[in-house]
């Protein structure tokens, strides 16, 4: 007789159609469970147990009680549970009966611990949230102090603490005592991309991603015009600050070497960007997660097979130089980066994508999802 699989619920109140760790997780864990994933979109895999989160998100009734208490508390913030979210979080638990649950959004992180707690719990943070956007004061004076006190009282608690780099790890180790298993957000090995070599032409580069205001692209657009014409940027970007968009489109459309294009689908970024020389990213750490970033995006310009250009962060500096990707520069000003980029010829760059080619076989998915793997069947042995 075949032992029926233990039940896993992945629990996200975001899309799950596009997020990269969750479909990762899902991937890597569909043949050992029977998963259920929450969110406000369906995932891709038809094989999974899908539930609509969008009722158990936070209503606003429950925002205005908590604007309601820093009036009456002169300020403070709100660090309790709310009782209607408990309720809806446990009936959901009910229903689903788990043997591990996977929380993500780490605002909910709270509501798993109730006396229905009869599951292996694993916390997967995307970020370090204490400090996601601390240059925001009035963020900082509110949810910053709701994520600290949240690592404070729970992150001991949980059974697997897993983050996205080691610089997010250590911090958490050094401030809440709790240790991590390291996951980045590497993309699948797209075998049969051969790199594509050039002797000769103009320099093509890429830059994809959301484009947030804080990242500071403008940066980036005035760095290619800088460069003169043997450069070309595209920036594949994808918008929810219509302000910031038109910024961007007024500075790109006065530079002569600089376009926005419109994005593709998440499962086609690396056969597209395939086509350009270098991948760029150069991204001021105006708060503690762009210091230490280590985006989707850089492991799509190794999948891409391509060079790769950064700034100074820590994690991406390190696998480039540990890889022999492509180009750190020593700041991150626009002044630097030019001096890297223009002393690059036609040859180098064929050797950073090379070096590409042999590190996609290690900065991948699967190799990160054996190790998911193995900490989860220890954890449930």
């Amino acid at each position: 007789m075949i032992a029926e699989k233990p039940t896993l619920l992945i629990f996200t109140v975001n899309p799950v159609h596009n997020a990269p760790r969750v479909i990762r997780e899902i991937e890597c864990l569909r043949d050992h469970f029977h998963i259920v994933v929450t969110g406000d979109t369906k995932p891709l895999d038809a094989s999974v147990a899908y539930l609509d989160t969008s009722k158990i998100k936070l209503s606003q009734l429950e925002y205005t009680l908590g604007k309601i208490y820093r009036i009456f508390t002169l300020g403070k913030v709100f660090m309790g549970i709310y009782p209607t979210t408990q309720r809806k979080i446990d009936s959901l638990l009910d229903r689903v009966r788990p043997d591990l649950v996977i929380v993500h959004p780490g605002a909910f992180l709270p509501y798993f611990f109730g006396k229905k707690k009869k599951f292996k719990l694993v916390f997967n943070a995307h970020e370090f949230h204490p400090k996601e956007f601390e240059g925001d004061l009035r963020w900082k004076n509110t949810w910053g102090q709701i994520y600290d006190s949240i690592y404070r009282n729970y992150l001991h608690k949980v059974d697997l603490l897993v983050n996205v780099c080691e610089g997010i790890a250590h911090e958490c180790l050094n401030v809440y005592g709790k240790d991590s298993l390291v996951i980045p957000n590497a993309g699948p090995w797209r075998q049969g991309l051969e790199p594509n070599l050039k002797t000769s032409g103009k320099i093509r580069m890429i830059h994809h991603g959301v484009a947030i205001r804080e990242r500071k692209l403008e940066l980036m657009i005035e760095l290619a015009d800088r460069l003169g014409t043997k450069f070309e940027l595209d920036m594949m970007l994808v918008y929810q600050d219509k302000a910031y968009h038109q910024k961007l489109q007024k500075l790109a459309a006065a530079t002569k070497n600089v376009r926005l294009i419109s994005a593709v689908s998440f499962d086609r970024i690396i056969p597209f960007i395939h086509q350009y020389d270098v991948g760029l990213f150069l991204l001021p750490p105006v708060n503690f997660n762009y210091l230490y970033a280590l985006p989707n995006k850089f492991f799509e310009f190794v999948q891409a097979r391509l060079a790769i250009a950064v700034g100074p962060s820590p994690e991406m500096g390190r696998l480039v130089e540990k890889y022999r990707l492509g180009i750190v520069s020593d700041d991150f000003t626009v002044d630097s980066m030019v001096e890297k980029l223009t002393t690059l010829s036609h040859q180098q760059i064929n050797q950073f994508k090379c070096s590409s080619d042999h590190a996609a076989k290690v900065l991948n998915a699967e190799r990160y999802q054996d190790s998911m793997l193995a900490e989860i069947q220890k954890l449930m042995n």
